[in-house]
């Protein structure tokens, strides 16, 4: 804790900070020092208290949200939890910017609702969901600390989402001129998202003993983690993707001109015990220069990287391929989330089919319109 004299044009005054979760945190303006260390004092007892649980958390008023998020958060990196990125990314995104410096017990199911029309305006209903199941899982973690007795999200009504039609390049042209507009350090990155239809997470961790150029195959087993080589697929499961021919070549090329280090795309540095680098390219560096190429191109802003992935799995249905590979490839966990996601991308998927099951309706049939 700490107590501070401030000079004023009507006298001296003493501030009282102190410090929570990491984080400085301001007690009051007192005006004498007798009485900033006397409040010094008892915000020291009472937040040892509340920290015993001998308070309820409504005493702690101090304890905003931001400082709540950043402990939940570090406590999901040191357990390896899978949704670290995810709700790191939605928590930076979406929800710091309105409930940073609220104290948590200040939010209440108004807020919530609030701030779910608010967002709703500038991102689509299904991110909204999902941030708001974020929101859920912070404050249930909060009660179990005992730094909340109800949840605030309980009995706000999720959005009704909308189909999702994912934007996507709908020509190889586009793709080229996308790549042409690409910096080197990501075009094969970008090459190698299109042309395989990987996660950007699964490839900014692969290793070339997972590049099997003779059999054509990529195993995909890393990744989720940050900018660690350790991990595993959003599914749970390696998988092994085909390398098309368009792919080939950048790996080839790719191969050759390889450094010392075990990854594809690596992107730092471990200067210990003369290990070569051995840290992946963070997304940053890809997807910044990824959004101005797309923009240098003329193509639609809103293309994200993910789309690379819509990208190549609806040119792989236009072009006559097996929906049921596409859902390995993928790593979908059922053929029916592909079906569900990209089966109408494919118009003639019926084509060869419409002379099957062939009769003939009688010459002199008469069809009738039955009104009501």
């Amino acid at each position: 804790m700490t107590v501070k004299k401030v000079e004023r044009a009507d006298g001296p005054r003493w501030q009282v900070y102190g410090r929570r979760d990491g984080q400085k945190v301001y007690v009051g303006t007192y005006e004498s020092k007798r009485e900033a260390q006397a409040a010094d004092e008892d915000h020291r007892t009472t937040q040892r208290k509340i920290d015993r649980g001998e308070l309820p958390p409504q005493v702690d008023t101090q304890r905003t949200f931001g400082a709540a998020v950043k402990q939940w958060l570090a406590m999901l990196k040191d357990t390896g939890s899978r949704s670290f990125d995810e709700y790191t990314g939605r928590v930076d995104l979406y929800l710091l910017p309105a409930f940073k410096e609220t104290p948590l017990v200040e939010i209440r199911k108004n807020d919530v609702i609030q701030w779910r029309d608010q967002t709703v305006q500038r991102v689509s209903a299904a991110t909204v969901n999902t941030t708001m199941g974020t929101l859920s899982a912070l404050f249930t973690w909060c009660i179990g600390r005992d730094w909340l007795e109800h949840n605030p999200c309980h009995g706000v009504k999720r959005l009704k989402a909308d189909s999702r039609v994912f934007p996507w390049l709908d020509s190889t042209e586009a793709i080229t001129r996308l790549l042409a507009e690409c910096p080197e350090h990501i075009r094969t990155v970008i090459a190698v998202l299109v042309g395989t239809g990987i996660r950007l997470d699964e490839a900014l961790h692969l290793r070339w003993d997972d590049i099997d150029l003779e059999h054509r195959l990529i195993t995909v087993h890393r990744g989720r983690r940050g900018r660690t080589t350790t991990g595993t697929t959003k599914s749970g499961k390696a998988r092994r993707v085909p390398i098309f021919d368009s792919v080939l070549g950048v790996l080839k090329a790719m191969k050759l001109a390889r450094g010392s280090s075990p990854l594809l795309w690596p992107g730092g540095y471990r200067r210990l015990r003369g290990r070569a680098p051995d840290r992946a390219l963070s997304q940053t560096a890809v997807r910044d220069p990824f959004k101005l190429a797309v923009v240098r191109a003329g193509l639609p802003a809103a293309l994200r990287l993910h789309d690379l992935r819509h990208t190549f799995a609806s040119l792989f249905l236009v072009d006559g391929g097996d929906i049921f590979k596409l859902s390995r490839i993928l790593g979908h966990n059922s053929v029916s989330i592909t079906e569900r996601t990209y089966a109408h991308l494919k118009p003639t998927a019926y084509a060869e089919d419409y002379g099957r099951v062939a009769f003939r309706m009688p010459a002199d049939a008469k069809v009738l319109s039955l009104v009501k």
